[in-house]
């Protein structure tokens, strides 16, 4: 530490500041002021050899000294903290970076003035992304709430909020391309396999509309329901997504995006991966057609008995030495209709899979399903729709005598299907997998279809982490506007993931931007809240500087 001198440009007095020594990424020698003590002649007259004895102290700081600077050298910050001051966030400077490094704030403006908007669009959408990670909540509580940051959003009104998402709904495919764009030219983007997912997000309210539709809830909730879809790349991060109503199929949600990424994003050729539900003759048509190869999973249950037999035929399988799996491939020519009717062959090789490790999550996951059968086998009358979940499809309706147990036209009565029930189980622990690559080995094609799981995990951060769902709001200009910034929030999070070589989770990393606060505690002082670990290494990826007891308010402003 260093005491420095800099003559006042007004006056010829000089002000005395506490300075810090510091090598910058290239190994150049910086100096970095870590605060302005006061002026020299002023505490000269009070103390002849006061510089004498602030250089002194200033050599002899330790370095834990160095990170509680203020309390040094005549500045009395010992006052205690007012337990009703405001906690204002700060940690938000390192998304505020990275929504810089992506231009987002370009879009918006551009934006902004084709609309000749009277607010501030980009300020909004900053609010409402940042928001998504800090304290998320709905757009009327994140209103409530906007004077918890250290600055930028105080005077945004509620209604400006409002009428930003349907701005923000507009411009989506135009940030959409523009991001991509972004993202691939900083070098963030590796295409050459991405993987495609469709979830569904419910609401508070239980209305319904063309928009918010009933459908297959995946947490079986009854009200109205929004699907989205979802292409992210190898590295994790969000390609685009799109929305439909809630009760539109899986299987027809891949085309109208695929179209998009093919069209408007450049991205050359693609693997993409996704499971079952999207297995469809017309999407592996179409992914044919563009030249893009696919690793798509296969429904075995349910299919046709020479599927069904194939995968259970021990012949032609390559086992594990431990016995921990096994595998074979067989080529084959699938006949498959294009949207328009027209039919294409496609020579592919189809996987089958056993793993212990599966079949033993198959038979946890069916839990008590061989006591309700048990159950339902002595008593079939039991047997309804509030219970027989998993369990009616193994019991076939018939009409039977009572007394002679002969089929007759009576009583509807149900009889136990021991033969499909028997063949389920046998094939617990296995799957299939397709690919339109002749190329991929074996293991290539388990590698690549496993990492379908950072998609779900991307899922599982926008409902849970960022709290996407349940939505509040109900117009479905505001809705779209929503999965915008849960999208926007979802994209910074991973690229700060990539960046940091996936190091920490998303919930570590949300936290320690959480946990990253100040509170005043005279005027323009701040005592800094301790951060954690992860927020530090962003800190230094993002340059910015909190690593401080205590702060001005001006040293704040300028890493934000």
């Amino acid at each position: 530490m260093n005491i420095h001198l800099a003559k006042s440009p007004t006056s010829n007095k000089h002000y005395v500041y506490l300075t810090e020594s510091y090598r910058d990424k290239d190994g150049k020698p910086k100096r970095r002021f870590i605060e302005r003590i006061g002026i020299l002649e002023d505490m000269q007259a009070n103390e002849p050899d006061v510089l004498e004895r602030l250089r002194a102290e200033a050599k002899a700081m330790t370095a834990q000294e160095r990170r509680d600077k203020l309390i040094t050298l005549s500045l009395d910050l010992s006052k205690r903290i007012d337990p009703s001051a405001h906690p204002l966030n700060y940690g938000y400077a390192v998304l505020a970076k990275e929504y810089r490094n992506l231009k987002i704030d370009r879009v918006m403006k551009k934006q902004q003035a084709n609309k000749k908007s009277r607010y501030d669009l980009d300020r909004i959408l900053r609010l409402l992304v940042f928001s998504r990670i800090v304290d998320p909540a709905s757009k009327q509580r994140t209103h409530t709430r906007k004077d918890q940051y250290f600055l930028g959003f105080e005077d945004i009104k509620l209604e400006t909020v409002y009428r930003a998402l349907d701005d923000l709904h507009a411009v989506k495919d135009t940030l959409m391309v523009h991001l991509n764009k972004t993202i691939s030219k900083q070098g963030l983007r590796d295409a050459s396999l991405v993987f495609y997912d469709v979830t569904n997000y419910y609401f508070e309210s239980e209305q319904t509309d063309t928009f918010r539709e009933k459908g297959v809830s995946k947490e079986n909730k009854k009200t109205g329901l929004v699907q989205m879809g979802l292409f992210i790349d190898r590295n994790g991060i969000p390609i685009t997504y799109e929305l439909f109503p809630g009760n539109v199929n899986d299987l027809k949600t891949m085309r109208p995006i695929l179209e998009k990424v093919k069209k408007q994003f450049n991205l050359g050729k693609l693997t993409i991966v996704a499971d079952k539900g999207n297995n469809s003759g017309a999407n592996l048509a179409m992914i044919q057609d563009y030249g893009d190869d696919y690793i798509i999973s296969q429904r075995i249950r349910g299919r046709r008995q020479e599927l069904i037999k194939y995968v259970l035929e021990p012949e032609g399988y390559q086992t594990s030495t431990d016995g921990s799996f096994k595998f074979k491939l067989i080529r084959q020519e699938k006949n498959v209709e294009r949207e328009d009717g027209t039919k294409v062959t496609i020579p592919e090789n189809l996987m089958c899979f056993w793993s212990k490790r599966e079949e033993e999550y198959q038979r946890a996951k069916r839990g008590l399903l061989d006591e309700k059968i048990e159950r339902f086998i002595n008593d079939p009358s039991l047997l309804n729709a509030s219970n027989s979940f998993g369990i009616k499809k193994y019991f076939k309706k018939i009409k039977v005598d009572k007394k002679t147990g002969e089929v007759l036209d009576g009583k509807d009565t149900y009889q136990f299907n021991e033969e499909k029930y028997q063949r389920d189980m046998a094939l617990d622990g296995y799957y299939t997998i397709v690919t339109n690559n002749l190329g991929l080995q074996p293991f290539e094609i388990i590698k690549n279809y496993r990492q379908l799981s950072k998609i779900e995990a991307s899922f599982k951060v926008m409902k849970s982490d960022l709290a996407g769902r349940p939505i509040y709001v109900w117009k479905s200009e505001h809705i779209k506007g929503h999965f915008l910034t849960c999208f926007l929030a979802l994209t910074l999070l991973r690229i700060m993931q990539y960046k940091l070589d996936y190091k920490y989770p998303v919930h570590q990393i949300i936290e320690g931007i959480q946990r990253a606060n100040c509170v005043e505690i005279s005027q323009d002082i701040f005592k800094m809240m301790p951060s954690t670990e992860p927020f530090k290494e962003l800190s230094k990826l993002y340059q910015v500087d909190f690593d401080f007891n205590f702060m001005r308010r001006e040293h704040i402003k300028r890493q934000i």
